[in-house]
């Protein structure tokens, strides 16, 4: 039995109340500090548990924040192919404009390809 209470605390106990009487009070003593280590054990797991449900409602996951990247990385994605179709019609609306515009650029064009005489 692990004695809650000193040696000298008990001493001075069985000398007021007998010895009997001492070592029932003294096991009563130990029954409480176990019953109160026993309930603070189940307080202290339970305020954990709460604490980490908390935490998990507010803070991101690794799961969130995968979520998160893929869904920006498609609406990237979609914008780069929106910006490269633009990218493609102006630049065909500017060789256009140059062909049609300078009289030259045809002769040059001619003359560049290799096909041509």
């Amino acid at each position: 039995m692990a004695y809650v209470i000193d040696h000298e605390l008990l001493e001075k106990l069985e000398q007021k109340v007998g010895k009997e009487e001492a070592k029932k009070i003294a096991q009563t003593i130990e029954l409480i500090y176990k019953e109160l280590d026993k309930k603070s054990e189940v307080l202290a797991h339970q305020k954990k548990l709460e604490l980490k449900d908390e935490l998990t409602k507010e803070l991101a996951t690794k799961a969130d924040l995968i979520l998160v990247k893929t869904e920006l990385e498609a609406k990237i994605e979609k914008e780069v192919l929106k910006l490269d179709k633009k990218f493609t019609i102006m630049f065909l609306i500017l060789a256009f404009l140059i062909v049609f515009i300078n009289k030259d650029a045809v002769e040059l064009l001619i003359k560049l390809l290799p096909f041509a005489k």
